[in-house]
């Protein structure tokens, strides 16, 4: 298991503090990792991911439900009145306004993405073909609940949704698996700007590594970097956990630099490994 063991400290030690992020209860408020729920509104502003969430959360309280099509999708008189709502790029929000003459919920993918997770979390249900807001999805929906919210989509968006779902392209099941590991690494590795290339041999573990490279097209111009930026570093970025450097809507290359944020410095806590580390 070991690639990235830190000095001083015997390997069979550091397999063990591994398994123990492997294992560890993601909801506990004890233990190897843990995720604050007392995040002020501030500290959620650059958020993207949870903005969308939010507005998303509030247009379906305040229409009181929507109709679902028959294929189960957010109808798309519902989804053109998000899609003046949501937080976009717009180099995206234009490409999408030329390509797309009617708009369909998975043609706004960050709608789709936002409403996957918000069922996951449990703050949103389909009932009798309408969405609706269950009761956590309308006790969590004030802005004073900001950093409840944030933890609760967080958790769904590594725990319940599929990573795979949202980056299709190669098939990675280890990612999210050892997903924990991986987070623990970037909280050693990128509190400062760090390249995007070679990360990956930094963050995953042996075996996810190989998982990746085996996936990778022959002969294609695949990279390391972009599948661990499809996987891992676009969700992070998006939810205000990364920064990115420079700044761009493009999937990660080589020359791109990453940092933990300061929404990380205060959401994301690891106990140190007793053997070395940070």
């Amino acid at each position: 298991m070991i690639q990235f063991a830190p000095e001083p400290g015997s390997r069979e030690d550091f397999d063990a503090f591994l398994r123990t992020l492997l294992v560890a209860d993601w909801n506990a408020a004890a233990g190897p990792m843990r995720f604050s729920p007392g995040l002020a509104p501030s500290d959620l502003a650059e958020s993207s991911f949870l903005q969308n969430a939010r507005r998303f959360l509030a247009a379906l309280e305040q229409a009181g439900g929507t109709a679902a099509t028959a294929t189960g999708n957010l109808n798309r008189v519902f989804v053109r009145q998000m899609f003046d709502r949501l937080v976009l790029p717009e180099r995206s929000r234009e490409m999408t306004l030329q390509v797309c003459k009617v708009l369909n919920e998975q043609d706004v993918w960050v709608l789709h993405v936002v409403r996957i997770v918000s069922e996951c979390a449990g703050l949103v249900a389909r009932r009798q073909s309408r969405f609706r807001l269950t009761r956590a999805g309308r006790e969590l929906l004030p802005e004073t609940q900001a950093g409840t919210l944030f933890r609760k989509l967080f958790l769904a968006y590594f725990r319940k949704f599929d990573l795979h779902y949202d980056f299709f392209l190669r098939d990675v099941p280890g990612i999210q698996e050892t997903m924990a590991v991986i987070l623990w690494r970037l909280d050693n590795v990128a509190h400062d700007w760090t390249p995007v290339r070679g990360l990956a041999r930094q963050i995953l573990l042996p075996g996810v590594l190989n998982q990746l490279h085996a996936a990778m097209f022959p002969g294609g111009h695949d990279t390391e970097e972009w599948i661990l930026g499809g996987y891992v570093l676009d969700p992070l970025c998006d939810l205000g956990l990364l920064e990115r450097r420079p700044q761009s809507d493009w999937p990660f290359t080589e020359k791109d630099q990453v940092r933990t944020s300061p929404l990380w410095e205060k959401f994301i806590h690891f106990d140190h490994w007793s053997g070395g580390g940070r």
